[in-house]
């Protein structure tokens, strides 16, 4: 008994911070927060964030990976556990990375998208002479071997072209853009998960940890996003004939990240109705259909918004600036 005291005491006098709330603690350690009166020895605090994350960010250590873990393997016990957990600094926190992350990836997928041009054999009109932009910018990465073939289909590739400003702006954009359709995408999934809950329990804020928690799930689309970003590679090798596999190079990578994105968008669906099944007997299925149904259709406008309202936005910045790979006469 005497060693579980000790124990815990070392363990208290590491909290740097209060895992609830955030507050800085100063030393010795107080039994409870002073902010919010979470008692740190008390592991049966009914509500708080007793997560690893919470444990590792109140001891100012890292545990971000730690917590993906917990998040990916949890079992239905575990769920209903944190069910019951309402947010905290620790969980905002891990929400704000994990988006951030997501974000990054945006840019990502967008460098793989914009600022490419690939010009066709029926662009070149059957001449030898590298069709060059009228427009500012315009790197010249690859190129297929001259003198071309006489029979060269006009689908054929023959030159690739870059525009660094394009790119560039193409990354802020799907950045800015997807930091806030991230945004509002969380408010209203935590307005709608609470809504789902009958009145008796919306006080409780149930689940509002989970939903920052379920984030980790963003791990696997970021890797999906990295595999997308890197088909250019694929481009190049392809339009300089280097060998016949990198157009199946480009193929594989582009069904590889597909399947790597959808399953992490799938698994965190599933994650979620999973822990819409962990709300109480009386309001379990309104939970459960708004995190089955409801969930979808809020991701995919935001997603749809993001696609196409960014392809727009794109296309206006590279008119105005004059940055199109071929100039209107």
């Amino acid at each position: 008994m005497r060693a579980l005291i000790l124990a815990k005491r070392k363990l208290q006098s590491g909290i740097r911070r209060c895992p609830a709330c955030g507050h800085r603690l100063s030393h010795p350690v107080p039994p409870d927060c002073p902010l919010c009166k979470l008692a740190f020895g008390d592991e049966r605090v009914t509500g708080t964030d007793r997560t690893p994350y919470a444990r590792s960010y109140a001891h100012g250590v890292p545990g971000l990976r730690l917590m993906c873990e917990w998040v990916w393997f949890a079992g239905s016990g575990r769920l209903k556990h944190i069910a019951l957990m309402r947010s905290s600094a620790a969980s905002r926190r891990f929400a704000r990375t994990q988006i951030a992350l997501l974000a990054l990836g945006f840019g990502l997928f967008q460098l793989g998208r914009k600022g490419w041009y690939r010009v066709s054999g029926a662009e070149q009109g059957g001449g030898v002479e590298i069709v060059k932009p009228t427009g500012q910018g315009w790197i010249h990465v690859a190129a297929a071997p001259r003198p071309l073939e006489l029979d060269l289909p006009d689908a054929a590739e023959i030159d690739l072209w870059w525009n660094l400003p394009q790119a560039t702006l193409g990354v802020a954009a799907a950045m800015l853009l997807g930091l806030l359709l991230l945004w509002l995408t969380m408010l209203l999934v935590q307005a709608g998960a609470r809504s789902a809950h009958r009145p008796q329990y919306r006080s409780e804020q149930r689940m509002t940890a989970a939903m920052h928690y379920s984030t980790a799930w963003i791990v696997p689309i970021f890797a999906a996003v990295v595999i997308f970003a890197s088909r250019p590679i694929a481009y190049i090798g392809s339009m300089a004939q280097w060998g016949a596999w990198w157009t199946r190079l480009d193929t594989g990578l582009l069904w590889s990240g597909a399947a790597v994105a959808g399953t992490g968008i799938a698994m965190w669906w599933f994650w979620l109705v999973r822990l819409g099944f962990s709300a109480p007997p009386k309001t379990r299925w309104r939970v459960a259909a708004f995190f089955g149904f409801a969930l979808p259709v809020i991701v995919g406008g935001a997603s749809y918004t993001w696609y196409y309202g960014l392809d727009m936005i794109d296309g206006l910045l590279v008119q105005g600036l004059r940055l199109q790979f071929f100039m209107p006469a």
